[in-house]
């Protein structure tokens, strides 16, 4: 998003209710009307749904600069889905008319959506076919890397370190706890990660996209 893009979306959304989230809070529930559009300032938002089995399955994260729901707001679409607190969280919640009569007058921000919402569309693809074809193995590495390129903290040498834990790679994947922890496993004694209380340290971040690859 270009500085432009982010200051006008500043500017707008902090003229109305500020907002702040603990940890594993809830913003919105499923099947609950929303209360608005939430404009996420800092922290991390998980977007899930709830299986018939009753696991949670995590859809999207969302990080500053997003707001959301956005199927709601422009397409009427009934809200499916629970959006929680990851982190602490700051947000601003303006009323969904207002939004919508506000991007309908900025078509810069529309088209910076739009290019999100295929960058997403892209990520979501990928997803879908290492889930459908992919072994577990290949399907842990595409988690980490995913979550990586989003919220991954750069280091020296392609080194990069990531807060991630088994329950949220689950959610991810759609793997056990257990396959998770022995994939995990492998790839620590394959030298690609460490695996600290909950932060995943990659070695060699090119060398773990080559072994998706290659596997």
């Amino acid at each position: 998003m270009n500085a432009v893009v982010a200051k006008k979306l500043e500017t707008f959304f902090t003229l109305f209710k500020h907002q702040q989230y603990k940890k594993g809070e809830i913003l919105i529930r499923a099947d609950d009307e929303p209360s608005g559009i939430f404009y996420l300032k800092s922290g991390v938002v998980r977007q899930y749904s709830i299986s018939k089995d009753g696991e949670e399955q995590t859809l999207n994260l969302y990080k500053p600069i997003s707001f959301f729901p956005l199927m709601w707001a422009i397409n009427n679409t009934h809200n499916t889905y629970y959006f929680e607190a990851v982190t602490e969280v700051e947000v601003y919640r303006a009323p969904k008319d207002e939004v919508i009569a506000f991007l309908k007058k900025e078509p810069e921000i529309m088209y910076d959506i739009i290019s999100r919402l295929y960058k997403g569309m892209h990520g979501l693809l990928s997803r879908i076919e290492y889930l459908q074809s992919g072994d577990a193995y290949m399907k842990v590495i595409f988690a980490i890397l995913n979550a990586s390129y989003r919220f991954g903290e750069q280091k020296e040498n392609a080194e990069v370190e990531l807060s991630i834990t088994h329950r949220e790679i689950s959610a991810l994947t759609g793997l056990t706890k257990e396959t998770i922890s022995r994939e995990s496993t492998r790839l620590e004694k394959e030298g690609l990660i460490t695996n600290t209380n909950h932060l995943v340290k990659i070695r060699d971040i090119h060398k773990l996209e080559s072994e998706l690859v290659s596997t």
